[in-house]
């Protein structure tokens, strides 16, 4: 398609719009894309579902649903044989490389980061802290999980040899069993996590998801009293990035559980709190179980404000955490 003009102002905006056409008509005849959107259906043909495929292991299909997004894992054997064909398609181009399922290898400027060794670094308007292992500079199968802990008001994590509570995570016992990336950011003025400080922290998790081999479904949110608040204020902020939560000693907002009420969660609290009332973390769990949240809540008999020791000392809970995948 050509159009022809002469001279001036009008000359110049038909060569833009000859440009603008050669580039949509490049767009419409180039060839459709793996992220396509197709009708699934059951085996019975009884229910249909507009998504995406995501990826395929086990027997098993994750797809991403049109209208709103959500992500659902579904048996193979329950699909029609069009859909069981086609995520065959999709599996085996994967083994060639063009789904990308696997983990590849650490960025450079990233992989310096992974020393064993808790490390400093610092992007989207936060310091933070990060911790992985040498051998995880080298992806395997579909990467490994990365833990994001936010810390309580007044805490510093720059500045001590470990951060506290987080470390918990990378105990050597611990972290033989749970090979996986830590980071605790810091939090710039200590008047908790929203705003920009919480896009910051989206961003900081969205950049190591690219950039080191880190598994997205198995990115896992945990803070202690501040840093609960911000648990659940990044819950219902980013409800798909996360694969569970760990609130501890903190609350936030009854109504708005009902974004996340299918991300797995383990409240913790104890029950003689002054710092912040037991009740916060109270009326949490009433909403996610009226919104049929499978949530789990530990409320510590005679204990005050300072339980983060003792819900990060308990193997039970980091075992707990690793098994919950999206």
């Amino acid at each position: 398609m050509e159009f022809v003009c002469t001279g001036g102002e009008s000359g110049h905006a038909f060569v833009v719009m000859k440009i603008l056409v050669a580039v949509v008509l490049t767009l419409l005849l180039a060839p459709v894309a793996w992220t396509e959107v197709r009708e699934w259906k059951t085996a019975d043909g009884s229910k249909t579902l507009l998504a995406e495929y995501i990826s395929s292991r086990d027997g098993k299909v994750t797809i991403r649903r049109q209208r709103d997004r959500r992500i659902f894992t579904i048996s193979l054997a329950t699909l029609s044989e069009s859909d069981q064909d086609y995520v065959k398609e999709r599996v085996e181009a994967g083994s060639s490389g063009e789904d990308g399922d696997e983990a590849g290898e650490a960025d450079k400027e990233f992989a310096r980061l992974l020393t064993g060794e808790w490390e400093r670094s610092e992007g989207h308007g936060l310091k933070y802290r990060i911790y992985g292992a040498r051998k995880l500079r080298r992806g395997k199968g579909e990467g490994y999980p990365l833990v994001v802990y936010l810390h309580g008001r007044g805490s510093d994590v720059m500045t001590p040899e470990q951060p506290w509570s987080a470390n918990s995570f990378t105990a050597d016992d611990n972290y033989r069993k749970r090979p996986c990336f830590v980071i605790a950011p810091q939090n710039p003025d200590q008047l908790g996590w929203n705003g920009d400080k919480a896009n910051g922290v989206v961003k900081i998790v969205e950049e190591l998801t690219k950039k080191l081999p880190v598994d997205p479904k198995r990115v896992y949110l945990t803070g202690y009293s501040m840093g609960a608040y911000g648990t659940f204020h990044l819950l219902g902020q980013e409800p798909r990035m996360w694969a569970a939560a760990v609130p501890i000693a903190g609350g936030g907002n009854p109504g708005a559980v009902n974004d996340y009420r299918k991300v797995p969660i383990w409240v913790f609290h104890g029950e003689n709190d002054k710092i912040v009332p037991v009740g916060q973390s109270q009326a949490m769990v009433e909403a996610l179980k009226d919104a049929r949240s499978k949530v789990k809540y530990t409320e510590y008999a005679g204990e005050g404000h300072g339980v983060a020791g003792k819900v990060f000392s308990d193997e039970k809970v980091h075992e707990w955490i690793f098994e919950q995948s999206r």
